[in-house]
């Protein structure tokens, strides 16, 4: 049990029941990093595969010098259900080559609405657009040569992969037990109801009726479990920015959530700390004397960023990968919303009746109606496959004035998804 807590168990005072407003001193971290229980989230092993050969090598002697390090089952579950996916990420030619091609399409189609509104010659547009095709071609095939060195780095066979042979020795006896049966049952459905009435941990995970759901609460459960058994204080380190984990304040995250602060001080009587992976590696320079540069704490951050953006609830729940996993769908599926919905994204927003009908070709009498419908199922395709947040907003939508309110004036890209475009 910490210090400050047994100071704070008689009489009431300032933080008597208000615990997790209190922000932790220097001391405190100092103390559970030493001798409480420091737990690495799952993202934290799978960034090694994505940080510098610098970054991940002193991340890898912090993890080594920490005697309090322990791990919960349900995070290893995490890591190896997801490795293969991580892998992908340096050589996945294919998927950015793809994105390329979307945009590639977007920017002929820029092109050729300027060269109508100009009335430039056939031969100068199609010249212009030779050469943004040329462009695009060498840069992806840089792209795919870069990818094939970098997936030599790391294997998919496990005997060759640097990074487990790092870290298998660091684990070892430091994992913990999996669930019981019955325990792992009530605690998949505890998560779900989480989900469901939107309580931390865990509730911005996706939301499928599974257990791929309720992975954070897994991670959360078994925590409270060890540190209920011990007795000791609890730092978890997290690149997870989503606020069912922080507490937010105007937009600066504090620390863990009140919620769960006082869920573990109910069951287990001890303090939960949280911290970045980048303040990992500050407080293994100073209390571990492990030597740490900061282009190394630079690193760390930059990839937590980068995971963080393909998570952030940003932009109406769209990330730039979902808008061109959408574009990508659409032009090989239903070209004409493709390039309606890159029309739009030119300009302000908004795309005109008349408009649609040009860039369709449709005769006059044709209706409309159900036309943002291919765009709305291959949203929830992206929405069942975790490409995009289940609260994603509709991208495009069509608009009625007061002279036809049967019929759509236009179609317009949400607000919050323009951003992504610009």
């Amino acid at each position: 049990m910490s210090a400050n807590m047994a100071d704070q168990s008689g009489s009431g005072g300032l933080y008597a029941g208000f615990e997790g407003y209190r922000s932790p001193t220097a001391d405190e971290l100092r103390q559970v990093l030493t001798s409480g229980i420091v737990v690495p989230d799952t993202n934290l092993l799978l960034n090694l595969y994505r940080y510098t050969a610098t970054a991940r090598d002193t991340l890898l002697r912090a993890l080594e010098k920490l005697e309090a390090l322990w791990v919960p089952h349900q995070v290893l579950t995490e890591f190896w259900r997801n490795r293969e996916t991580v892998l992908r990420d340096p050589g996945d030619a294919v998927k950015i080559t793809k994105s390329l091609d979307a945009h590639r399409d977007k920017a002929n189609t820029e092109v050729r609405a300027w060269a109508n509104r100009v009335h430039l010659a056939p031969g100068e547009r199609d010249a212009l657009i030779s050469l943004l095709d040329n462009g695009f071609e060498q840069v992806s095939d840089r792209i795919k040569a870069i990818a094939h060195s970098s997936t030599h780095q790391f294997h998919r066979d496990t005997h060759q992969d640097t990074v487990l042979a790092a870290v298998e020795p660091i684990l070892q006896g430091r994992v913990g037990p999996p669930m019981t049966a019955q325990a792992y049952k009530v605690a998949v459905t505890e998560g779900l109801r989480r989900i469901q009435a939107q309580e931390p941990p865990g509730y911005k995970d996706k939301k499928k009726d599974d257990a791929n759901a309720v992975g954070d609460y897994l991670v959360w459960e078994q925590t409270l479990v060890e540190a209920a058994s011990r007795r000791l204080d609890v730092l978890f380190v997290t690149s997870d920015t989503k606020e069912d984990w922080w507490r937010d304040e105007g937009g600066e995250r504090r620390g863990p959530r009140i919620e769960l602060v006082n869920e573990m001080r109910a069951r287990c009587d001890t303090t939960l700390y949280m911290i970045r992976p980048a303040q990992l590696l500050e407080l293994a320079k100073s209390e571990l004397a492990v030597e740490v540069s900061s282009e190394s704490v630079k690193d760390v951050d930059r990839v937590d960023a980068y995971t963080a953006r393909r998570e952030s609830p940003k932009f109406g729940g769209w990330t730039e990968e979902a808008v061109d996993a959408l574009l990508m769908r659409l032009h090989a599926e239903r070209p004409v919303q493709a390039a309606v919905l890159v029309e739009a994204s030119v300009g302000s927003g908004f795309v005109s009746r008349d408009r649609v009908y040009e860039i369709a070709e449709y005769p006059p009498g044709r209706s409309l109606r159900g036309f943002t419908k291919p765009i709305n199922r291959i949203t929830q395709d992206l929405k069942d496959d975790g490409q995009l947040s289940e609260e994603a907003v509709d991208i495009l939508s069509a608009v009625y004035s007061h002279d036809t309110p049967t019929q759509a004036a236009g179609f317009e890209i949400h607000s919050a998804v323009m951003p992504i475009f610009g």
